[in-house]
């Protein structure tokens, strides 16, 4: 399929990647966000969802980073970053909610956590405001997990609803 049909096999990476993501298996999410991306860099044509598959395969490359400390996520989640902040630029009512989100997941990484939570606060006006309410509800999940590890259960609930 990859090599008949690039385009598609890269969609269903990219869709089982969200899924995976959604569901919290981030070593699945990062495997196929992996397959997905050496699709793309065979040359598959761009379209929006290059943007978004950075910006999933990056979130759970943080996730990954954090939680085996292995320098291989922590990298893919930089360059996911930086990919982001030059789309960013050019389509900020697209990317910027998706990168401040993963700068919170990147100062997380750090333990700057106010940091953070700035962050989180932003991204969530900013993707309230674009009207991208399924990246809003992805950005109030992963906020209210990162205030429940840091054990501040009001904060937790407000992203919780």
């Amino acid at each position: 399929l990859e090599n008949k049909h690039m385009a598609l096999a890269y969609v269903i990476y990219h869709n089982r990647t969200w899924l995976a993501l959604v569901f919290g298996n981030y070593e699945l999410a990062t495997e196929l966000g992996e397959k997905g991306q050496n699709i793309l860099d065979k040359g598959c044509s761009p379209t929006f969802s290059v943007c978004c598959h950075a910006f999933v395969y990056g979130l759970a490359s943080f996730v990954l980073a954090r939680k085996t400390g292995q320098a291989k996520w922590k990298t893919t989640a930089y360059e996911c970053t930086k990919k982001m902040e030059n789309w960013t630029q050019n389509a900020p009512s697209n990317c910027l909610h998706k990168l401040l989100l993963l700068q919170a997941e990147s100062a997380i990484l750090l333990g700057e956590n106010k940091l953070a939570s700035t962050k989180f606060d932003d991204s969530v006006k900013v993707a309230g405001d674009s009207g991208f309410v399924q990246e809003l509800a992805l950005v109030h999940e992963r906020a209210a997990m990162f205030y429940l590890e840091q054990g501040d259960i009001t904060k937790a609930s407000h992203h919780y609803g």
